[in-house]
């Protein structure tokens, strides 16, 4: 626990980001911001692994201002370069939902970074909505009225019922990589990943998809219309200056993913 309190003083914790893709043309339309503990001697350990020490000692709450603050930051960056660098998703933890001051700490950080709340994305797992939900639906209601877009991470794994879910204002559906893994092979999967395009359709919600790692897997979900994907097919989690790179290239009409949409 020490090393994870002193992660953020020796500058150890990094952002990486996954570019989202639009599945219609492979157009790069934002990305999702990924955290990662870059031990000395130990590699890059994954959020899986301390974030719920992290919780259960208090310090996510400075960990979540200190990625958002990093994540504004590299956002103004790129609006210098790039006019629309497309919408960056946030994870969202209970822990920090629950901190008293979370809306106020939030709008300020947009505020000091001069970046507009509609740039990004709060990804909430269906668990974290599920845990209180009148006060869930009130604070997720006032973060959406400053512009924020409400996703759902790793949807289908929570068991949460529809009518549980239309009482908040979300915008995505993300779907769980374990779905996508085997939707091209497996019935089953199929049948979920189909189930929940389908129903975010019908809820006007953008539907995801991830961890899209090969082109059988990026023909079915195009079939099915699904909106947006992200994984490795689309590239490996990137730093800021490398994703701003793909977005020039973009802007200046070279896409790199073409073939795959070709």
């Amino acid at each position: 626990v020490a090393q994870i309190d002193l992660a953020l003083e020796r500058e150890e914790l990094v952002i990486l980001y996954q570019p989202k893709v639009d599945l219609r043309d492979g157009t790069i339309v934002g990305a999702e911001a990924l955290l990662r503990w870059r031990l000395p001697g130990y590699g890059d350990i994954p959020p899986s692994q301390f974030i719920p020490l992290a919780e259960e000692n208090n310090l996510i709450l400075d960990i979540g201002e200190w990625v958002l603050n990093r994540v504004c930051g590299d956002y103004r960056k790129w609006q210098r370069q790039v006019a629309n660098p497309g919408r960056v998703s946030i994870n969202l933890s209970l822990r920090q939902l629950r901190q008293a001051t979370f809306i106020t700490r939030f709008r300020s950080v947009f505020t000091k970074h001069e970046v507009s709340p509609t740039c990004f994305e709060l990804e909430i797992t269906e668990t974290t909505l599920m845990a209180d939900t009148k006060r869930t639906v009130k604070l997720l209601d006032e973060l959406y009225a400053m512009g924020l877009h409400l996703s759902i991470d790793d949807f289908g794994t929570g068991y949460s019922s529809l009518s549980a879910l239309q009482q908040f204002p979300i915008g995505t559906l993300k779907i769980d990589q374990s779905f996508v893994r085997n939707a091209a092979v497996d019935a089953n999967d199929a049948t979920i990943v189909k189930t929940i395009i389908d129903m975010g359709r019908s809820l006007n919600m953008e539907v995801v998809a991830e961890g899209v790692e090969s082109e059988h897997q990026l023909g079915f979900l195009r079939s099915h219309r699904c909106n947006f994907g992200q994984g490795r097919l689309f590239g490996d989690a990137m730093t800021a200056d490398e994703l701003l790179t793909l977005l020039t290239e973009q802007r200046t009409g070279q896409k790199r993913l073409e073939k795959l949409f070709a």
